[in-house]
């Protein structure tokens, strides 16, 4: 159904569909932020949060986190059809407010929202349904 498959990067991370789309897109629209792929959750939580993450979390990271000047962290979350089960989807509510407790954006790009993202190709298309995600986080760019 989708283009690329997932894939495993140089580094080992696991690349899932619409993550290439997205990161594209993003450096176009921050070419000056420091964009990572596969940023580890815990990395992001203020000393407050560091004890008090589970070992799931410990674990996990994030599909792409554009970090701007002076400017809360983005993540982005490309989420595909499993994370419309209710044990992922669950998981994915707590990660969310955790984030937004450490003064990140979340942004998630949903399978069923952004069917040309999922397609694995940087176009028109893909772009305008990103530009929608984020504005759906009040994130909005002028004449894009």
């Amino acid at each position: 159904m989708y283009g690329v498959q997932m894939y495993k990067d140089k580094f080992g991370n696991f690349i899932g569909h619409g993550e290439d789309v997205c990161v594209s897109i993003l450096k176009d629209l921050y070419p000056t932020a420091d964009i990572k792929i596969q940023w580890h959750f815990s990395k992001l939580m203020k000393d407050n949060f560091v004890g008090s993450i589970t070992e799931r979390q410990e674990k996990e990271t994030l599909d792409i986190v554009v970090f701007r000047e002076k400017q809360m962290p983005i993540v982005v979350r490309v989420q595909d059809a499993h994370h419309s089960g209710s044990v992922t989807a669950d998981r994915d509510k707590v990660q969310k407010k955790t984030l937004e407790w450490n003064d990140c954006i979340v942004v998630d790009v949903q399978h069923y929202n952004c069917p040309n993202i999922f397609k694995d190709k940087t176009n028109a298309e893909a772009r305008r349904e990103l530009l929608e995600a984020l504005a759906d986080e009040d994130i909005v760019f002028d004449a894009q």
